[in-house]
């Protein structure tokens, strides 16, 4: 059979797969999170997906994200079904929708039912990453037309990198990506790639801009596909890849190497930073890694001084896709020199909790809280992604942009901390004289009071309220003018750090200072709202996670106090006087005054 006979034997199998590749048309509506309290403009775009077992379409996250109406087109029909997201994997970006009818047709049938006639899911090649300059082809709706396309190419690359398309610096880890030749343009994401054979290798995800990237997509192997769908098997909610738990640098420099006691032909690299969570998680900084130590093999694969393993023979690329390419519940094993001695580590690793929240509605939503007018937000990834470069740089935010990197990169060392920020300062009379200067400052206290988070912030601001509301009474502004004309004002603050309730002040890190009287917030509150159509003052989650803050607070006061009692129950055990054996001078001067010791007084019931 010659090369045409082959080609065309492949695009003949090629074409019984087009009915399992779907179109889709999918509307959107973004947060905005620089206004938490409001949503964007709705969107639209396009896709592609493809039928796979279980009744299911999987396509791109990115394609879906934010979804308001998603259609479902099929090769050749021009009716249009309804599907709903499933499932989604932000860290893979892969998603699975279910097809569904709210009604049945005017005939009576199940509409549902209509799409899948004909459609049959497709085969998966899952035996690892395919050949390099092994031929493929993308499938799906590209930019340009409504009709299905056929893209040819070859595997050009087997690399690891972040799947993330905006902040990849705060991923959890490379993941294995299959670069190609064949161009993948916009409304290709999420369609299949077939090998020679019709079997799927991949999907297509991300294509590269600009005239030097020309023919150039990347697919996501078959492998990192199935380990998705493993994850959400039997309803399970996806909880991502396991996260690389360490940072390193490379083994390369030789004072480091004689340092570090490290033979000429070994190789590694050096740990720098280990998560505390993942410390804390696998039993200490003796059972896991921990700073300085040297790791060899990653699952007996030798690592080298610039942290890559063999993939194949040849093939050299970041190791961390021996992490993050697990199942759950997969162990990975760490040789290790420590101090000069070797020992193996073994953990089932997992997701971390990100320092920055990293991904809209799986581990934050937009939050909020209006003091003064002053605006505060908690610090996540999709505020600094959901917004325009225009709009980040014309709010103030690269004044802070270190810092903000710094916490993106940062391992999360404790569940209930979080960053606030000040991005804006909304006009009004508690605040003149303020509201003129740049925003984007990161909190540090209030009233000397280190901030932990958005809902502890809110709940110190009630506890001020509440106060001034005790001494002022239900009409504030009333009583606020009658102070002034009465000589009834706050006194002036000795101490400028907490100067009680009557004011609060705000310290950030730029060792910049606002301070804000309490009552005039509470009487320019409803005027702020009015004025910038905000609904509340708070956030609802904000409210809800400031809730259980204080019945946590509470629980913990009262564990406390049972433990107090505890320890003066037994310190007044201690005082009293001890029983058991006595000397021979105490006995018998129990006995002149008419009392036998207890060690008698038993002798004495016993022999009765």
């Amino acid at each position: 059979m010659g090369a045409d006979d082959e080609e065309e034997t492949m695009l003949a199998e090629l074409s019984t797969r087009f009915g399992s590749i779907v179109l889709l048309e999918v509307s959107y509506v973004e947060p905005d999170y620089l206004r938490p309290w409001q949503k964007s403009p709705q969107g639209s775009c396009t896709g592609s997906g493809f039928a796979i077992s279980g009744r299911r379409i999987l396509t791109n996250r990115h394609v879906v994200q934010d979804a308001t109406d998603v259609r479902l087109r099929k090769h050749g029909d021009a009716r249009r079904w309804r599907a709903r997201t499933a499932a989604e994997g932000p860290d893979v970006d892969l998603a699975v929708l279910e097809v569904f009818s709210d009604e049945p047709e005017p005939d009576g049938t199940d509409d549902v039912e209509s799409f899948w006639e004909g459609v049959r899911p497709v085969e998966w090649d899952a035996s690892g990453p395919p050949e390099l300059q092994s031929s493929v082809n993308v499938v799906g709706y590209p930019t340009g037309g409504r009709t299905i396309c056929v893209t040819e190419g070859v595997v050009s690359r087997v690399d690891c990198r972040n799947y993330r398309l905006k902040t990849a610096s705060a991923a959890p880890g490379h993941v294995i990506v299959i670069q190609i030749d064949a161009a993948i343009n916009p409304g290709n994401s999420g369609g299949p790639c077939f090998d020679e054979r019709g079997r799927v290798v991949g999907v297509a995800f991300q294509g590269l801009e600009g005239s030097d990237a020309q023919n150039v997509g990347y697919i996501i192997p078959t492998d990192t596909v199935l380990n998705f769908l493993h994850a959400i098997e039997g309803g399970r909610t996806y909880g991502g890849v396991q996260e690389v738990p360490f940072k390193w640098t490379s083994l390369q420099n030789r004072s480091l190497r004689k340092l570090l006691g490290m033979p000429k032909r070994s190789s590694g690299v050096v740990v720098t930073r280990v998560s505390p969570l993942a410390v804390r998680e696998h039993g200490g900084e003796d059972a896991f890694l921990r700073e300085n130590d040297v790791i060899t093999h990653i699952d007996g694969r030798t690592l080298g001084d610039d942290y890559t393993v063999a993939l194949r023979e040849g093939e050299l690329m970041n190791a961390d896709f021996l992490i993050t390419g697990k199942r759950v519940g997969e162990s990975t094993a760490f040789d290790v020199v420590r101090a000069g001695e070797k020992m193996r580590v073994e953990a089932v690793l997992g997701p971390l909790p990100s320092n920055a929240p990293r991904e809209h509605k799986m581990d934050c939503v937009p939050g909020w809280l209006v003091i003064g007018g002053l605006l505060f937000v908690p610090l996540t990834c999709p505020l600094l992604v959901y917004p325009s470069s225009e709009e980040l740089e014309g709010s103030g935010y690269l004044k802070i942009y270190d810092y903000i990197d710094a916490e993106v990169h940062k391992y999360r060392s404790e569940l209930g901390h979080e960053s606030v920020i000040l991005i804006d300062i909304l006009a009004c009379d508690a605040n003149f004289g303020y509201y003129f200067r740049q925003s984007w400052r990161v909190l540090d206290t209030m009233n000397g009071v280190k901030v932990k988070n958005m809902a502890h912030l809110y709940n110190m601001y009630e506890t001020a309220r509440g106060a001034v509301s005790a001494k002022l009474g239900p009409d504030i502004k009333k009583a606020k003018k009658e102070a002034r004309t009465g000589g009834g004002e706050p006194k002036p603050a000795k101490d400028l750090t907490n100067a009680g309730e009557d004011f609060l002040i705000f310290r950030f890190r730029d060792k910049s200072r606002i301070v804000l009287e309490t009552a005039d917030c509470m009487v320019s509150e409803g005027e702020v709202l009015e004025q910038h159509g905000i609904p509340e003052a708070v956030s609802a989650n904000i409210v809800e996670q400031a809730k259980k803050e204080k019945q946590k607070e509470k629980e913990q006061e009262q564990e406390k106090d049972e433990k107090e009692k505890e320890k003066e129950g037994s310190k007044e055990g201690s005082e009293e006087e001890p029983k058991g054996e006595e000397t021979e001078e105490g006995a018998q001067a129990k006995a002149e005054e008419g009392e036998s010791s207890p060690a008698e007084g038993e002798n004495e019931e016993g022999s009765s």
